[in-house]
């Protein structure tokens, strides 16, 4: 009868986000959170097809839990203040996870960090329609997802202030 491993999702996503937030991208292999978890390396790639899918699945749950924590407060925020809360949130998550985007070398072409930055504007340029006028919506249909791409690009470097975009931000709400 095979072995039956409670809850190894759950553990190997926490082992591998102590790890990424840590000691960063390049010390996380599968085999050591599986022998932090006392499993076989195999047992973790039949959760994670690679290293890489198990970092995102760490990351993505940390952001889904900074996403619910603004959209609790974002009742009534204004455009610039959506942006302003928007940024602020790129840019915790991006320290957070530093020492793993420096190791990991931004390495744009990886089909992962493709998809999910084009996940993440969509993303943020969602809640930054709905913050939008419905004049600034319709003069300048473009303007939530430059928005958001200015706040994911600008968020991430970690060599920007928001008191350095904001007087663009200002500029482009008009």
């Amino acid at each position: 009868m095979p072995k039956i491993i409670e809850n190894v999702r759950e553990r190997a996503v926490a082992e591998a986000r102590a790890i990424l937030t840590g000691e960063g991208y390049g010390a996380m292999t599968m085999r050591r959170v599986a022998d932090a978890l006392g499993i076989a390396p195999a047992t973790i790639y039949h959760y994670f097809p690679s290293k890489e899918h198990l970092a995102a699945g760490a990351m993505l749950e940390d952001w889904q839990s900074l996403i619910g924590a603004f959209e609790a407060g974002q009742a009534g925020r204004s455009a610039d203040g959506t942006v302003r809360s928007l940024f602020e949130l790129v840019r915790s998550f991006s320290d957070r996870y530093a020492r793993s985007w420096n190791q990991y070398g931004g390495d744009d072409a990886s089909p992962i960090r493709r998809r999910y930055h084009t996940v993440l504007v969509d993303q943020l340029a969602g809640y930054i329609r709905r913050s939008l006028t419905e004049r600034q919506e319709r003069a300048e249909p473009w303007l939530a997802a430059f928005l958001a791409e200015l706040v994911l690009r600008m968020g991430s470097d970690g060599g920007c202030t928001w008191q350095e975009i904001e007087p663009a931000v200002r500029k482009l709400l008009g």
